[in-house]
């Protein structure tokens, strides 16, 4: 039997949570590098628009599988905005790309 304390502090374990919101802000940097951030053109437009569906999948999958509660879902959101500006984006660009990935999680309960 696992004692209470235990328990307790599992509850408050996001590591894999951090983890996972890293690198989903890893691979959009990867992907669309902040430098990239400056272009209005169309085919910009869209790739930001695949790759932000993609990772609101990736992220809803996440969610889906654990089973995110409001607290989770925030920390999520946090450690992937925190991430985006360390990287170099702006506050403007990270508010906006963490919107889209987690406005997925917030109108999706997990099943």
């Amino acid at each position: 039997m696992i004692p209470n304390a235990m328990i307790k502090l599992k509850i408050f374990d996001t590591s894999e949570l951090d983890e996972f919101a890293t690198a989903l802000a890893s691979d959009l940097a990867r992907r669309f590098p902040p430098s990239s951030e400056a272009r209005t053109d169309k085919g910009a437009q869209n790739q930001i628009k695949v790759i932000l569906d993609s990772l609101a999948a990736r992220a809803l999958r996440y969610h889906t599988e654990r089973r995110l509660g409001v607290y989770r879902k925030a920390k999520l959101g946090s450690v992937f905005k925190f991430k985006l500006l360390e990287l170099g984006y702006s506050e403007e660009f990270a508010s906006r790309a963490t919107q889209q990935v987690i406005m997925q999680l917030a109108v999706t309960k997990a099943k």
